[in-house]
């Protein structure tokens, strides 16, 4: 089971890892909920990479987005918060 990360628990890794490739100008993509669809979104962007029905493929096809640009996938949960 899935442990949904607070916003306020800062010390968690993912999060630190998240902070330290924002500082670091590291690529990042991020799977993210928007309204019934789930979008692959390169970060500071604002044009969704791609667009599915399920999260499921959204985090399929994420990994392929992230392994060929060489950066990190971040998975939100439908509340918007990083959970993996």
């Amino acid at each position: 089971m899935n442990k949904i990360i607070l916003k306020t628990d800062q010390k968690h890794p993912q999060i630190v890892a998240y902070k330290q490739a924002l500082e670091k100008g590291l690529k990042s993509h991020h799977v993210l909920p928007r309204g019934n669809e789930w979008i692959v979104k390169k970060a500071n962007t604002q044009k969704a990479s791609g667009v599915y029905s399920t999260q499921s493929e959204a985090i399929q096809n994420g990994k392929i987005f992230a392994k060929n640009s060489g950066s990190e996938l971040f998975i939100h949960g439908q509340d918007g918060r990083i959970r993996e």
